[in-house]
């Protein structure tokens, strides 16, 4: 599925394109040069088709830009506070300040269950 560029996106990629990447000379992309030239990729597409060195080295100088067309699919929102905090992992569901926290209280909360479980055992064993 191809997903189409929102407004302003296309002439901001073009623009990064024809300023920054080193591999477009005129408008033309030297990485595909095989002696007839070819119009670079991300200057004739509406789409999200990126060369790989356009995705690598050229997208991420302008930050904004690459956060909404590569990263915004692996932001996910912290079930505690509910900020957007970015993660490759499927199972991660808490920001690191959060994650840090939660992981204190679950922690204290099994140590408590588990002294609690020993003083049941003992209080067994006394009264046997």
């Amino acid at each position: 599925m191809l997903i189409e560029f929102k407004a302003g996106q296309f002439r901001k990629v073009s623009r990064l394109v024809r300023r920054e990447c080193c591999n477009c000379m005129d408008g033309n992309c030297l990485l595909l040069d095989d002696g007839e030239t070819h119009t670079c990729v991300q200057l004739i597409s509406k789409y999200h088709i990126f060369c790989n060195h356009f995705k690598d080295a050229v997208l991420p100088l302008d930050k904004e830009l690459y956060r909404v067309l590569i990263c915004d699919n692996d932001y996910k929102r912290c079930q505690s506070c509910g900020l957007r905090f970015y993660s490759k992992a499927r199972n991660k569901r808490y920001c690191d300040k959060c994650a840090e926290r939660i992981k204190r209280q679950k922690a204290a909360e099994r140590k408590r269950r588990q002294r609690e479980r020993e003083r049941q055992k003992q209080l067994l064993y006394i009264n046997n």
